[in-house]
């Protein structure tokens, strides 16, 4: 078993980041101005090397190039964490306990070598990295080791004028990810070693045929001129599934696109699917659907979270809810941040006994811990969506139970999301298409590109003395690059 601590390149998207970013050990110079800076930086850890004589003899022909891979990871995506204008740092790891071993999870570059190398990059007369040590002890509060761009290495970006097109992304990172049972509520729960099955072949299958689908779509982020807030890197869209509890029965959702981590307003003021605006289609009330479906019973209700006495709290319901369905035993206390909904002589046994009267057909589905169970066939249903429209040629990002797609194609998008619904289920689902004019978002952005130049593809630097302002550049297509994966 291997922790999340030692293995953040599997960083979750849906806990947010407050402070630092996982490094992502799947970036490589793309142009020959990025493969330039790598190529220094290489001949000044060797030099470095040789004049301190810490080298007695020359690397074997593999273990050189898992150290130009190393350092290429490393710098490629120090230069792509800057060009995005995030001012957190990334976070590493240089435990000798993961890095010495073995794991289908852990990339090549990832190896007994890496802080050897981070400690060679962040030396004072090389400067290509400031690395701050963190502790050994990954236990809260414990401090993690992260990485910035060095000195040298933001003065070769500027010299250079590199752009977000120099630098490439092939995500070689196993898409079928199977977590072990958390302990408690605070725990995020960690990786689990596992041998092939027939099952796990299939989810595999799929999910490389979607990501390289979805590798070469059209995708575009207008951004705002303006702003200085971070922006994405749309090459950034290769899924894998996270399969919980140490079950492939459990959990199964999909993780790792960069719209996910887009607030709603940002992906409808600036996320294009081939040159149009998006649509969102969200499955409505999937969960409770889904346990009507178990039980054979049409839901005689049209919004399954609207309970009688409680129609002001409807998203405190929904909470509510979902806890019901994830707990193994009636809830002794409201959600954390529920309170705040109910007048304060209302009990959670006063909710939860509503709920249950409102819905007696699957009241006895309650406190069974079966969550896990219903998000594995919601996610079966978002393979199966995505498949589906692939063939269809429409462009189509999950987001959980919902899906982005260009406006134009929202009403064919729906029609299958309803098809697949019912026949996974066997009852009939709901699906709600939301789009930007149904959001009032209008006047809340800044000036941005015309259409053809809405991207972020790229981001040029315009000032010397620092990356004080950003322009977006068309977009292109980045070929494969150089593997990472374990040989």
């Amino acid at each position: 078993m291997i922790e999340d601590a030692d293995l953040i390149f599997l960083k979750e998207p849906e806990v947010p980041q407050i402070d630092d970013t996982a490094f992502d050990p799947w970036r490589f110079a793309n142009s020959d101005k990025g493969k330039a800076i790598i190529a220094e930086a290489i001949k000044n850890v060797t030099l470095y090397e040789e004049y301190r004589g810490l080298r007695k003899r020359k690397r074997k022909k593999h273990d050189e190039q898992t150290f130009e891979l190393t350092i290429e990871a490393i710098l490629c995506d120090l230069m792509n964490h800057r060009l995005c204008q995030r001012d957190n740092a990334i976070y590493v790891t240089r435990s000798n306990r993961v890095l010495g071993r073995r794991s289908r999870y852990r990339p090549r570059v990832y190896g007994k070598t890496f802080p050897d190398i981070l400690d060679k990059l962040a030396k004072p007369e090389l400067s290509w990295i400031d690395q701050e040590i963190g502790d050994d002890d990954w236990s809260a509060p414990a401090k993690r080791t992260t990485i910035q761009p060095g000195s040298r290495l933001i003065e070769r970006m500027l010299d250079a004028g590199i752009t977000l097109q120099d630098i490439g992304y092939s995500n070689g990172a196993d898409p079928v990810v199977l977590k072990r049972e958390k302990e408690d509520h605070w725990d995020e729960g960690g990786v689990v070693e596992y041998q092939d099955t027939e099952d796990t072949r299939r989810y595999r299958a799929e999910m490389r045929e979607i990501n390289e689908w979805l590798r070469n779509v059209d995708l575009d982020y207008a951004g705002n001129l303006l702003s200085t807030a971070p922006s994405p890197n749309t090459d950034e869209r290769s899924l894998r599934r996270n399969f919980t509890q140490g079950s492939f029965n459990k959990g199964g959702r999909l993780f790792g696109g960069f719209w996910q981590g887009m607030s709603k307003t940002d992906r409808f003021e600036n996320l294009f699917i081939d040159s149009e605006s998006i649509a969102e289609l969200d499955y409505g009330q999937m969960g409770p659907r889904q346990l009507y479906g178990l039980k054979g019973v049409v839901p005689t209700s049209e919004d399954l979270y609207d309970i009688p006495g409680f129609e002001d709290q409807r998203s405190s319901i929904k909470v509510i809810f979902s806890a019901m369905v994830f707990s193994d035993k009636p809830l002794s206390k409201m959600p954390k941040g529920m309170r705040k909904g109910f007048a304060e002589q209302v009990r959670i046994s006063d909710v939860t006994g509503a709920i249950e009267r409102q819905h007696p057909a699957i009241a006895d589905l309650f406190y069974r811990g079966i969550g896990h169970e219903l998000q594995f066939r919601e996610s079966e249903i978002m393979v199966d969506i995505l498949l589906r429209l692939k063939l269809m040629e429409i462009i189509a990002l999950p987001i959980h139970d919902a899906v982005l797609v260009a406006a134009s194609c929202a009403a064919d998008a729906k029609q299958v999301m309803l098809d697949v619904f019912f026949e996974h289920v066997g009852i009939h689902g709901s699906v709600d298409i939301s789009t930007p004019s149904q959001s009032n978002l209008a006047g809340t952005s800044g000036p941005k590109l015309p259409l053809p130049m809405r991207t972020m593809g790229s981001i040029l630097p315009t000032s010397h003395s620092g990356v004080t302002s950003l322009l977006p550049l068309p977009n292109y297509n980045i070929a494969s690059g150089t593997s990472m994966e374990d040989s």
